[in-house]
């Protein structure tokens, strides 16, 4: 054929070329080699290098005919590409657009894909089991229960929502250090309370005596601004109260005493040598302070003197009943030598149901609430949104900037969010395509070459979630169309640089195109399979990890690079083809579907070996001959190497000191960027404020009645929604001693002062929730319309302990009733948790503390978590001697907020990732010993990836960061991200011949330009990350900046430099050293 005889003398006028251009690189290398004299080669080098002459002089090794190769020796799935390229081509697209239809029909169907990243931990851990045992009984208790009672309550009786108002000084003066900056916290609470439509919105307190006729009114917003805006005020009533508490004397025995004759509880603690002067003073000056705080409703004007108001708050944070009513208001340096408050809060409460609904089931009862929810978001938008971010905008007071979030609204400011983050994500995309296009040189070869890379998410989606059936699809995989971005296009360049070289690297490749495409073929199979290999190997480490998620993401990661791999040995290999028939040669249409299945030569190709150029020297080939020369000739002069090697040692030695003094994280980790108000003030709220009273505490639950739940047949991965099964203990009963042991102990958690740095503090005593006594009282006086009978314990002094049999018919009154302690909550939502009752029975109980550190809002550091953890520990065993021998079983002790599961993940965090570090690094370096079968090489190679392991965290560590969710997860992939560079110029350096000088040469000119192409798309598409929002994607974009710049730095100058130095000799067959 004509195409044929063609490539016949294409390779004619090759061959002479070959043997005119020989002296003119000779003369070029040695232009660059006029360096200090090396050592002489060594015979076994020389050896080497006379047993590679063949190899030199350009004939290949020769293929037999197999069931893959014909006679020629060429590749028949490359045969069937070069003649039916268009067909094959349209068959692959047909097949990716398949697949991702049925992935959207079978996976999309049933809305958001994403599994719920709650309820992450490792399965077999006690705090998970614990955990579980609670979590799931309470589950199916309430559904049993849900499914025989209707509720019905009382109009915007309970509080939906929370929008809080968080402040930060810009003035010396704090945030009540002068009128003009009270009024502007003021301004912003106006903007809801000066509205008469917030009437229908708000949380309405309700009088306890159900036939009053007492109309309910908006509950007061929990602020210190309430104290600045009474409806009245005695400034000379407030100016001796302060003198009374002045006096440390005077403090201490009003804490003393006060719970006793200012509330009336626990008197049996009082000493009995306490005068009856102390008395009256405890009496009076409690009288005197609620005659005070009994006006502040923010009803009034500005008080005048706020100064004064000031310095009582500071006073009462020393009294213990009355500190709640001022705490909640002032940061943590407040004080009385610190009158100044840098920061201030506020909460705003919105209530509902928004409607009377009747009797409703749970069922309805949740839907109404969202459609409660919908219409409250829609009226905060409509009526109150401008206004709230006009109070918010820097610059709108000159003494403070305001801050807000509501929770309904945070969901609309994560979606701007995210929306601006992809669009970022879109730029990392079109950078990558923008240089694919300017690296091949073809519109064609760049999308396709997106294409692929997109496309590899669906089909490995398809593959992960139908094929091999796992249910569980983690956030974390978004990130795989980062990694595949990078890997992808650095996949491209291997391809199109190797196809580009095979018109002048071998006369005979040229014959025809089947023959130089199957060359092609085998030259970037090979070393791409040996990438995507480890690279798989590396992402599939993190199935060391029990965390779900990780797991998913490394399977997802491992299946995407695969993929990924596929299509560029498939799809663009055959686009390759049709660019070679149809676009290479510009003078023709471009048209595919006439006569594209020859393997006619490139036009292009035969006009420039005619001519005479020397297609290496064309300026498109720049940096190969770079590289090919002035680089290679940089690392093979002995003194540069040295240079390098003392660089590199010199900062491997200071980024492992670095390293050693990283830490896990002793705050919580951040969600956005820190100058993003939301952060802002969630970063104030989580560490400027002290825990006050009326902050809600981590409930910490001791339930007894439970077993540790059965995990039989629990795979997550498989089935995101089965824990396992609740285990509810026989031989439970809820009788009169077990009633009574565990009232007891409420009343000591309350009282006993050992308790209180572990349980939070209110109203002077321990946050306790203890179903017991408020049961108690209801069964004895019918209702719970007195709380003072319910609160100060007299129902104590009757015959209160119930018999199992006469529970059940006071549970459904009882259920419905409104909590002493809470006015806005039934005893069935306040005690939801600690009553295991199933509509029949009490299948289990519990009490529950509130913790003095933690919160279930927040994620506090390893550290922080386990010393309160510790302390729960010892408690549930104290309370476990004596409550188990009567309640029957063990204790079981958990929360319910996955803060003691999530202590436990951050320190799986750091197994994993030192873990999957470790084995990473040891898959790669068996997979390279496997494939260049070089000891010495395989090594080298190993010790660059732990080069550029020691380099990122060392980096990380002098950028700040500290040992995170975030950050665990990002050094656990580091080895699967840093062995493609290395493992390239690895795999070239072995395929190379001659001695070791020429073998960098060649490395360098065959992988030079398609390695620095891949660092500098990668790290082109990480820049845009740094300016994401969502904090783990700005993480991420500086992790893989870091990743692929260092990958690239050890593999190209380190790496090469010490197989330069070290001159070790590579045998032709067998392994070597």
């Amino acid at each position: 054929q004509n195409g044929t005889g063609s490539y016949r003398a294409a390779a004619a006028v090759t061959a002479a070329k070959v043997s005119t251009s020989t002296s003119r690189e000779v003369e070029v290398f040695a232009v660059a080699e006029e360096v200090p004299a090396e050592e002489e080669t060594s015979e076994e080098e020389a050896a080497s290098s006379m047993e590679s002459d063949e190899k030199k002089n350009g004939e290949e090794v020769i293929h037999k005919p197999s069931c893959f190769t014909d006679e020629k020796g060429n590749l028949k799935f490359v045969n069937t590409v070069v003649r039916r390229p268009c067909t094959i081509f349209t068959v692959i697209l047909f097949l990716c657009f398949g697949i991702t239809f049925l992935l959207l029909r079978f996976v999309f169907a049933n809305g958001n894909p994403f599994t719920n990243p709650e309820n992450e931990f490792d399965l077999s851990d006690v705090r998970s089991i614990q955990y579980d045992s609670l979590r799931l009984a309470q589950a199916e208790v309430s559904a049993e229960l849900n499914a025989q009672t209707t509720t019905q309550l009382k109009v915007q009786s309970e509080t939906k929502d929370l929008t809080y108002w968080v402040y930060e000084t810009q003035t010396d003066e704090g945030v009540f250090g002068s009128s003009e900056s009270i009024a502007a916290m003021k301004e912003a609470f106006d903007i809801f309370l000066d509205d008469e439509g917030f009437e229908d919105y708000c949380l309405l307190k309700y009088s306890r005596n159900e036939s009053s006729t007492e109309e309910p009114k908006c509950d007061v917003p929990l602020t210190a601004l309430s104290m600045y805006y009474p409806s009245q005020y005695d400034p000379d009533l407030v100016a001796s109260v302060i003198e009374e508490l002045k006096v440390p004397e005077n403090v201490e025995l009003f804490n003393a005493l006060s719970l006793c004759f200012a509330r009336g509880l626990y008197c049996e603690l009082v000493p009995d040598e306490i005068s009856q002067e102390d008395i009256d003073f405890t009496i009076q000056l409690s009288d005197n302070i609620t005659a005070i705080t009994k006006y502040w409703d923010l009803e009034g004007d500005q008080v005048q003197n706020f100064t004064q108001v000031t310095e009582l708050a500071s006073y009462m944070l020393e009294v213990d009943i009355y500190r709640g009513l001022v705490d909640f208001g002032f940061d943590k340096g407040f004080s009385i030598e610190n009158p100044v408050s840098v920061f201030s809060r506020g909460i705003l409460f919105w209530g509902g149901p928004l409607a009377d609904r009747g009797n409703l089931t749970e069922e309805e009862k949740e839907e109404a609430d969202e459609d409660d929810a919908d219409e409250r978001k829609e009226y905060v938008k409509d009526t109150y949104l401008d206004d709230m971010n006009e109070q918010a905008k820097e610059g709108t007071h000159s003494t403070l900037n305001s801050y807000y979030f509501m929770v309904a609204l945070i969901f609309d400011v994560i979606l701007e969010i995210l929306q601006q983050d992809a669009m970022l994500a879109l730029f990392s995309l079109t950078f990558v395509f923008i240089w694919i296009r300017v690296n091949t040189g073809s519109w064609f070869l760049a999308g396709v070459g997106l294409f692929e890379i997109l496309f590899s998410i669906p089909v490995a989606w398809f593959i992960f979630s139908v094929v091999f059936r796992i249910k569980y699809f983690a956030t974390l995989n978004a990130l795989s169309i980062f990694i595949v971005a990078a890997i992808g296009a650095d996949d491209i360049f291997i391809f199109m640089d190797a196809y580009k070289q095979s018109k002048f690297r071998n006369p005979e490749n040229l014959c025809d195109l089947e023959t130089r495409m199957s060359w092609v073929y085998r030259r970037t199979g090979t070393a791409m399979a040996i990438t995507s290999a480890t690279t798989c190997a590396a992402f599939l480490c993190t199935l060391i990890t029990p965390l779900t998620s990780i797991q998913s993401f490394g399977i997802f990661a491992a299946v995407v690079i695969l993929i990924d791999y596929v299509l560029v040995m498939t799809l663009y290999c055959t686009a390759v083809v049709i660019y070679h028939d149809r676009f290479e040669n510009r003078g023709r249409c471009g048209c595919c579907c006439t006569n594209c299945s020859k393997g006619d030569p490139t036009q292009t190709a035969l006009d420039e070996l005619q001519s005479g150029e020397d297609d290496e020297e064309k300026g498109g080939d720049a940096v190969s001959t770079f590289f090919r020369t002035t680089f290679a000739g940089f690392i093979k002069t002995p003194m540069n190497r040295i240079i390098v090697l003392v660089v590199a040692v010199a900062w491997i030695g200071t980024a492992t000191w670095q390293l050693s003094k990283i830490e896990a994280t002793k705050e919580a980790e951040q969600f956005l960027s820190e100058d993003h108000p939301l952060q802002k003030s969630i970063t104030i709220l989580n560490n400027e404020f002290p825990t006050a009273d009326e902050d809600l505490g981590l409930k910490v639950y001791f339930a007894y009645g439970l077993g540790e739940v059965d995990r039989n047949g629990v795979n997550l991965l498989l089935d995101p929604e089965n824990y396992g099964q609740p285990v509810y203990l026989s031989d439970f009963e809820f009788n009169e001693q077990c009633q009574t042991e565990l009232m007891s102990w409420c009343d000591k958690l309350r009282t006993d002062s050992k308790y209180e740095g572990l349980i939070k503090r209110n109203t002077g005593v321990g946050q306790v929730y203890c179903f017991m006594e408020e049961l108690a009282a209801y069964a004895i006086q019918g209702n719970l319309n007195d709380c003072e009978y319910v609160t100060t314990g007299a129902w104590k002094s009757e015959d209160w302990q119930l018999a199992p049999d006469a529970i059940g018919p006071l549970m459904d009154g009882f259920l419905r009733e409104t909590s002493c302690y809470d006015d806005s909550e039934t005893i069935g939502a306040r005690y939801v948790n600690e009553m295991g009752w199933d509509g029949t029975s009490m299948r289990y109980a519990a009490l529950a503390v509130e913790d003095n550190v933690l919160v279930p809002f927040s994620q506090l550091s390893e550290s922080v978590a386990r010393k309160q953890y510790d302390q729960h520990v010892l408690l549930a065993k104290e309370i476990d001697e004596s409550v188990s021998q009567v309640c029957t079983g063990p204790v079981v002790m958990t929360d319910l907020d996955e803060k003691f599961v999530f202590m436990n993940n951050q320190s799986i965090y750091v197994q994993t990732a030192i873990q999957s570090s470790v084995l990473g690094v040891a898959i790669a370096f068996v997979v390279l010993l496997i494939s260049t079968r070089v000891l010495h090489i395989a090594f080298f190679a190993s010790l660059s990836i732990i080069s550029v392991l020691i380099s990122v965290t060392g980096t990380m560590v002098i950028l700040g960061w500290t040992l995170g969710s975030i950050e665990s997860i990002l050094i656990g992939i580091i080895a699967g991200f840093s062995v493609d560079y290395v493992v390239h110029l690895a795999h070239a350096y072995k395929t190379a011949s001659g001695d070791t000088y020429e073998r960098v040469t060649e490395a360098f000119a065959d992988m030079g330009i398609s390695v620095l192409n891949g660092m500098i798309t990668s790290v082109g598409a990480s820049i845009p990350l740094f300016f994401c929002q969502l904090q783990f994607f700005a993480k991420f974009g500086t992790f893989l900046c870091l990743t692929i710049a260092f990958s690239w730095l050890f593999a190209n100058f380190a790496f090469m430099s010490v197989l330069a130095m070290f001159k070790i000799p590579i045998k032709n067959k067998g392994c070597g050293l």
